[in-house]
C-alpha cells in the first residue's frame, strides 16, 4: 500500500501541487496535510479547509505543543535565515513524528509532495525531483519514504495559470504579499507584515509584547516595534 501526502500550506505552490498529484497518483491515495505553526494568517486554516472541500480529499491539520511563539519565548529569540529552525521544528519535525506515529496505517511508501520551485531560490534550484528521505526510511524493513517536487521547473506565472485555469481560489494573502507563509515570517519584507498587522492590529500587539519580554528583535536588528512610528498602529 501506498500513501502520497502533499505539504499544503495554503499558498499557490502548494495548490498546484495537489493537481499534480491528482494527475500522477490515484486520489484513493492522496492526503493533505497542513502544519499550523501557530504564526499563520487568521485566515489560512479556513482557507485550507475549503481548498480540501473543492478537492474532496482528507485534510490532517498538525501543530507542534508550543507553537512558534512558545518557540520563541524557550529560545529567548526570533528565528535566523541561516538556521530556519522555525521551518524544521513547526513543519517538518512535526510531519515526521506523525508519519512515524502512523507507520503501519501508512503501508510500506509513502511519498511526500511539496510546491517547491527551483526559481524560488538558489538553494531550491540545486533540489531533485524526487529523493528517498533517509530519515523516514526503515533500513531494515518495508517503509520507504521519498519527497517528490513535481512543481520544480514551473514559473510563477504558469503557477498562476493553472489555478485561474482550474477556478480555484487564492488565499487573500496575496492581495498583498507575493508569498504564503507564516504572517510574520523572518522572510517577509517589513512592509507586508505593516500590511497584515494593520489589518489584525491585536496580532502585532502580541508580537510587540513577545518581542520586549524575550529582548531580542525580529529580523536583522529590527523590531516589531519599529514597523510603525512610536511603536503604534497609526
Amino acid at each position: 500500500m501506498r500513501k502520497v501526502i502533499v505539504n499544503f500550506s495554503g499558498g499557490k505552490d502548494s495548490t498546484v501541487a495537489i493537481l499534480k498529484a491528482l494527475e500522477e497518483f490515484p486520489r484513493e491515495e492522496i492526503i493533505l496535510c497542513y502544519q499550523d505553526t501557530g504564526a499563520e494568517y487568521l485566515e489560512t486554516r479556513g482557507h485550507v479547509e475549503r481548498v480540501a472541500e473543492i478537492f474532496a480529499l482528507p485534510l490532517v491539520i498538525l501543530a507542534d505543543d508550543d507553537g512558534f511563539w512558545g518557540k520563541i519565548k524557550k529560545h529567548g529569540s526570533f528565528p535566523l535565515p541561516s538556521t530556519r529552525k522555525c521551518t524544521r521544528q513547526l513543519k517538518k519535525d512535526v510531519l515526521r513524528k506523525w508519519i512515524r506515529h502512523n507507520r503501519e496505517s501508512l503501508g510500506d511508501e509513502v511519498i511526500i509532495v511539496s510546491g517547491h520551485r527551483a526559481e524560488e531560490s538558489q538553494r531550491r534550484s540545486k533540489m531533485d525531483k524526487l529523493i528517498i528521505l533517509p530519515e523516514l526510511t526503515l533500513k531494515k524493513g518495508n517503509f520507504t519514504t521519498y519527497g517528490y517536487l513535481p512543481c520544480l521547473d514551473m514559473r510563477e506565472s504558469e503557477v498562476y495559470e493553472r489555478i485561474r485555469a482550474e477556478g480555484l481560489p487564492l488565499h487573500p494573502c496575496y492581495e498583498f504579499s507575493s508569498r504564503c507563509s507564516c504572517w510574520c515570517c523572518i522572510f517577509q519584507p517589513p512592509q507586508v507584515v505593516r500590511e497584515y498587522a494593520e489589518r489584525q492590529p491585536q496580532l502585532y500587539e502580541q508580537a510587540c509584547l513577545v518581542e520586549e519580554e524575550i529582548k531580542h528583535k525580529w529580523k536583522y536588528g529590527f523590531g516589531f516595534n519599529d514597523l510603525f512610528k512610536q511603536g503604534k498602529l497609526l
